[in-house]
């Protein structure tokens, strides 16, 4: 299949590419260039993941699988400024045109962008090694937008949900390990399916004074939010969220995963301890896991009682 022919009969034919009852989408998938219009009152914030076969995700994956990490793990970014989600564009380089693969691929980013109100606008395709590359578009207030930035000495730090459980995975997921049918699933599960928090984000933009989501590992995230605000961090390593069905499997490796492991698609963010009932309300409305685990310092990074290394995921 020609690739004009994969663009109209795969991607501009699915419900994701669909633009009728979008007032800021002024034109879509057809043209040279999309065209959008920018609500009032609102700035645009976009952000863009690469996924590479055989470094991001195993060579024999699902295909719907990788179609919907790879947009939740683009949206995450989103979520950590606060954004609404938009649009995005795609960037496909294909081995082979292989229409039932691309239309399963389509059929997972169509699973979670139909969900978040996110529309495919356009892309390209070309011939290569396969990788996936999706750059994400939101709208937020200007003056409502958490950044690295912004963490003061005694800020509270938090975290959402829970950490460790998608590193944990990876042996299953590259098929290394076997395991019991039900530990599968679980795992599995948090390794292909993480869940944006994009209305956390949006509720917390007004509250926070820094926030990032968590990719690369909470050490090393955290250490970004750190540098950037010129502020140091306290740890408490109790008070890390750890699932039971972590600890049940591998209680001697969970708190290093949960440091270090990433691909947790979480978010850290520091808000002053006067805003803590308005946190715990937040995160009690959306039933959302949220724990409180240290404290802004004036310099240094310290993990109490914790003697591993702090390096999360490295790109090179």
């Amino acid at each position: 299949m020609k690739e004009f022919e994969l663009i109209q009969s795969i991607f501009q034919a699915s419900r994701m590419a669909d633009v009728r009852g979008r007032d800021d989408i002024l034109c879509g998938i057809g043209d040279d260039c999309a065209q959008v219009k920018v609500p009032a009152n609102q700035t645009l914030v976009f952000s863009m993941d690469t996924l590479v076969e055989g470094r991001h995700f195993p060579f024999d994956a699902d295909p719907r699988d990788i179609g919907y990490r790879a947009v939740a793990s683009c949206v995450s970014d989103l979520a950590a400024m606060g954004a609404k989600p938009a649009f995005f564009t795609l960037g496909l380089t294909l081995p082979d045109s292989d229409p039932q693969w691309l239309a399963e691929l389509a059929a997972g980013m169509a699973e979670l962008a139909d969900q978040i109100g996110l529309l495919l606008v356009g892309g390209d395709t070309t011939k290569g090694p396969l990788t996936i590359t999706l750059q994400v578009h939101g709208y937020v207030e200007q003056d409502k937008t958490p950044r690295r930035s912004g963490a003061l000495v005694g800020d509270d730090i938090y975290v959402t949900g829970m950490l460790g459980d998608a590193s944990a995975a990876v042996p299953i997921v590259t098929g290394e390990l076997q395991v019991s049918p039900e530990r599968f699933d679980y795992f599995y599960e948090a390794y292909w399916r993480p869940m944006p928090r994009l209305i956390a984000g949006m509720a917390l933009k007004n509250i926070v004074n820094s926030m990032l989501d968590i990719s690369d590992g909470l050490a090393q995230d955290l250490k970004h939010i750190t540098k950037a605000s010129d502020v140091g961090a306290r740890i408490e390593p109790s008070k890390l969220p750890l699932s039971d069905a972590l600890l049940d499997w591998r209680p001697e490796e969970a708190l290093r995963l949960a440091l270090t492991g990433g691909d947790d698609y979480e978010l850290c963010f520091t808000a002053p301890k006067s805003a803590r009932d308005e946190v715990n309300i937040i995160m009690q409305t959306l039933h959302l896991p949220c724990s409180l685990i240290g404290e802004i310092t004036d310099s240094g990074f310290a993990v109490e009682g914790y003697e591993g290394e702090l390096d999360g995921w490295q790109h090179f």
